[in-house]
């Protein structure tokens, strides 16, 4: 069908009335705009007795053609174009649809962008002459105004989100910038005007709004501002002045004008009254738009503020009514995200302000500490007011939605009374903690479990920040949880959470650990409560690991049932496994293995039960689960790093002539493991899973697992040789570092390191698109054993060959992770030169091959992001063997497009120089 002006309009009107077919017709649609025939349709349904919807799709398609197709314009209509679009304004600004007004209006913005400056240098002046009343006789002086104002509007506008050269961008900026001297003068003679009409009040307030980003030169312009400050005390207005100020403090240009700053801080203080009235008549919408003014001012011009608090002045008492006023928007009444929404603005605020105070130097940091001090204690009072629960039944109404912005606003509050703690310190843990065994030591109080929840929330945010030798307030609260009555689940959740934050403290403390234990231990029955309370219990019994032997047995009985009992979730299963390992760590020889045996033995008796059966997805789940619990436990359970950190205690170390316990046990397991592969090879889950269990420990045994490398060795051949994982690569590799340099080991790594490559180069080299993870646990593998074991090249049987190839094969993928071990492993082979005289006939029979690899990636087939890798091969191609490489350069030099057609010859030379030189 022909793009004419009738059909594109059936088409439209066809668009709007057939919905089954909008799909087809907007393709249609798209390619009638994309040519050339547009720019003659798209007028002609502009045409003012055609209906909105034609009207607009007309609009469009001549902005499109402006903004996108604009070198189809020949330079000798660029005058009657812009012509045309000024009578076309004046036509919709008479009484047409503002959805046209506006978008005809973003046409001439379009076309002052790609004329300006050269074609049109005065563009801004121009356009505000041209739109004068007596130039369009058939409009009044209102519609005149209010076309003149939506065509500067949408010009900052249309810069923003336009495609443009950056180079052209900051051309076009410097111009709009420029055009200030004569936007603003007009906006604020329009805004002057007392008896100016609303429509042009708003308008003028937003062309300020969108000029403001090129930046206020605010000596010259102080008056316009306080025109827009005015505009907040009228109803119609309100919502565009406040945007318009907001951007206007948010400007980085404002910090070249604090005197101005300081001086207009009062006309906007003068809107407290506005606030009081807002709130009191529950105008959230505008209490919103007047906190985010006073948050963008304080958080803006945090520092200027600050230092004018160190003296007694006016300014000092208006930087205080601004935080002051900062303050009540954090104090907001109701539930945040139920009753109210805007008490999360000032959060960067705090932190802002306190980064300032604290960054001062010494004798300016007294002064502000003490003026900010109790503003800031004030604020803690406000969050522990802010961050509490409401009652269960209330709660339980709360959507999913509601409760997650709640969630992540208590976060929010967490990390803000951190920074608090910066200004407050003990102060602040003092308060705490007196206020905690107020409510304790009162009958009266005890039921409040919202306020004792809201301070141990308090108290786990300043964790990381307390001192680990605090003697004054921390002991007191530890001693008082044993106090708080736990009847509400969130409490219970709060105070182990606080626990947990505390266990480095808590190492250097251990008298609180009495107290703390059973706190604990209770938690992990509690499904609800579990996974803050094992979370607790293994950062506790990892930092405080030395001291556990006094509690081991009470620990380990709760931790058993509560595994017994499976009624927790797998991740805290596995954390319990982890907290078992590190207190049976701390216990005799013999009281390991009995504890062993019976903790096992449940876990041990399900997996064979999981193996009899077939695989399904809740038999897989379990194996797994039980899989990666034996994993943790092998990792933590390691008796010698209890070892190395009681040397001074030597009456603590188990017998020298006793094994590791995880070697017996892995001894008990490998036969199971052995059959679970055996079983299910085809699964990755499956196997990766018995790889970790290996993998741990290994970790943990390391030459103590000698007597098991030949049946670890065993299980890995048999299993990859059926079905390759990548886990099983990396568990070679484990085996490989630890063993390979062991004489009696030395056979038995070389027939696995054999086996192993054999495999995977059989493997990648039919598809080695298909198998990025096992590509790059083999890189990595490779580029370990020839930096610590390059012994293993001399194997008879080794294939350097085809490593290398393999190598430049991985150099080649997409993945990132695949590409860097990639070149690890080739730069590790190269540097072989001085070492291994085998690897120079590879690489130079394979060299011209990794070059064109690399040079192909440079060329532009590999992201621009691996190019460092690239560079690390060629270095080292250009350190050991630099004659070969400039030969090999020459033969790229003269190949015509290679590695692209946009290397001419010359560009080539120039490089290749840089790298030979």
């Amino acid at each position: 069908m022909e793009f004419t002006a009738e059909n594109v309009e059936n088409v439209v009107n066809q668009f709007y009335s057939d919905i089954g077919q909008q799909k087809s017709i907007n393709i249609w649609l798209t390619t009638a705009q994309s040519s050339s025939a547009a720019w003659t349709f798209s007028w002609q349904l502009l045409s003012i007795e055609k209906s909105p919807e034609v009207q607009f799709f007309g609009a469009s398609t001549l902005y499109l053609k402006i903004s996108r197709f604009w070198a189809e314009v020949p330079v000798n209509d660029y005058d009657s174009l812009r012509g045309r679009l000024v009578e076309l304004i004046s036509t919709y600004a008479g009484g047409g649809p503002r959805i046209i007004l506006t978008r005809v209006c973003l046409a001439l913005s379009a076309f002052v962008l790609n004329t300006i400056p050269a074609v049109w240098p005065d563009a801004v002046p121009a356009i505000i002459q041209a739109f004068q009343p007596e130039n369009f006789h058939l409009l009044n002086a209102t519609q005149v105004c209010c076309a003149l104002l939506e065509t500067l509007k949408v010009i900052p506008e249309e810069f923003l989100t336009c495609q443009m050269a950056s180079s052209r961008r900051g051309i076009v900026r410097h111009e709009l910038r420029a055009g200030l001297s004569h936007v603003l003068p007009l906006l604020y003679q329009v805004l002057s005007q007392t008896t100016c009409p609303e429509s042009v009040s708003r308008e003028a307030l937003k062309c300020f709004s969108s000029w403001v980003q090129f930046g206020i030169p605010m000596l010259e312009d102080e008056g316009l501002i306080k025109l827009v400050i005015q505009a907040l005390h009228r109803e119609e207005l309100f919502d565009i002045a406040v945007d318009a100020l907001v951007n206007v403090f948010l400007h980085s240009d404002t910090h070249r004008y604090p005197a101005c700053i300081m001086k207009l801080l009062p006309l906007i203080l003068d809107t407290e009254s506005l606030l009081n009235r807002v709130i009191q008549e529950n105008d959230e919408e505008k209490c919103t738009g007047l906190f985010k003014l006073l948050v963008a001012i304080g958080e803006n011009h945090s520092r200027l503020l600050v230092e004018n608090t160190l003296l007694q002045s006016v300014n000092k008492i208006n930087v205080l009514q601004l935080v002051n006023l900062i303050l009540r928007c954090n104090n907001m009444p109701g539930y945040f995200s139920v009753d109210e929404s805007c008490s999360d603005l000032p959060f960067s605020f705090w932190y802002v302000l306190q980064d300032d105070i604290i960054s001062a130097d010494p004798e300016h940091f007294r002064v502000y500490s003490e003026t900010f001090r109790p503003i800031y204690a004030r604020l803690v009072d406000v969050f522990l007011h802010k961050v509490q629960y409401p009652p269960d039944e209330q709660y339980l109404t709360w959507g999913a939605e509601e409760k997650e912005q709640f969630r992540c606003y208590r976060q929010d509050v967490s990390d803000t009374i951190m920074y608090a703690y910066n200004i407050l310190r003990e102060l602040l843990l003092g308060h705490l903690c007196t206020s905690l065994s107020l409510i304790i030591a009162d009958p009266m109080q005890q039921n409040k479990w919202q306020m004792i929840e809201a301070i141990l929330l308090a108290v786990e945010a300043v964790a990381d920040s307390v001192d680990v030798s605090d003697e004054q307030y921390l002991p007191q609260v530890f001693a008082l949880l044993p106090q708080i009555p736990f009847t509400n689940l969130k409490l219970i959740t709060t105070a182990l959470d606080t626990v947990g934050a505390y266990a480095e403290w808590i190492n250097c403390h251990s008298s609180v650990l009495p107290g703390v234990i059973p706190l604990l231990l209770h938690g992990i029955g509690n499904p609800e409560v579990a996974p803050s309370a094992t979370m607790a219990l293994k950062d506790i019994v990892s930092d405080c690991q030395l001291q556990m032997k006094q509690f081991a047995f009470q620990i380990l009985h709760p931790c058993q049932e509560a595994l017994l009992n499976r009624q927790l979730a797998s991740r805290e299963q596995i954390r319990l496994m982890v907290c078992i390992g590190r207190v049976l760590a701390t216990l005799e020889f013999d009281d390991i293995m009995a504890s062993l045996n019976v903790i096992l033995t449940p876990h041990v008796q399900q997996l064979q039960s999981y193996i009899l059966e077939p695989l399904t997805g809740q038999s897989k789940v379990g194996i797994i689960l039980k899989l990666n619990m034996l994993a943790m436990l092998c990792a933590s359970l390691d008796v010698n790093s209890i070892h190395s950190e009681q040397q001074s205690e030597p009456q603590l170390l188990p017998p020298s002539n006793k094994p590791q316990p995880i070697l017996i046990v892995l001894q008990q397991l490998l036969p199971l493991l052995k059959t679970v592969v055996s079983k299910w090879p085809n699964d990755n889950d499956v196997v990766k899973a018995v790889c970790e269990v290996l993998n741990k420990s290994l970790h943990v045994l390391l030459d103590a697992a000698a007597l098991l490398v030949g049946d670890i060795t065993d299980l890995v051949i048999h299993t990859y040789c059926t079905v390759s994982h990548s886990s099983l690569v990396e568990l070679t590799k484990q085996l490989l570092l630890l063993f390979a340099g062991s004489e009696s080991h030395k056979p038995t790594m070389m027939s696995l390191f054999s086996k192993m490559t054999e495999r995977t180069l059989s493997l990648l080299n039919q598809d080695i698109e298909h198998h990025p993870d096992i590509t790059e646990a083999f890189m990595i593998l490779l580029a370990q054993l020839f930096k610590k074991h390059p012994e293993l090249l001399d194997y008879k049987h080794c294939n350097l060959t085809g490593l290398f190839q393999c190598g430049i094969s991985a150099l080649g993928q997409a993945e990132t992770p695949t590409v860097r071990n990639a070149a690890s492993f080739l730069c590790e082979f190269i540097a072989q030169r001085c070492k291994r005289t085998e690897t120079e006939a590879v690489v130079l029979k394979q060299g011209l091959v990794l070059l064109t690899r690399l040079l192909k990636a440079i060329g532009g087939e590999a992201s621009r992001s691996l190019m460092n890798h690239m560079s690390d091969v060629l270095f080292m191609l250009n350190k050991h063997y630099y004659d070969h490489l400039s030969s090999w350069m020459m033969e790229f030099i003269n190949q015509d497009g290679f590695p692209s057609p946009l290397a001419a010859k010359v560009n080539k030379e120039h490089f290749t120089r840089l790298i030979l030189k």
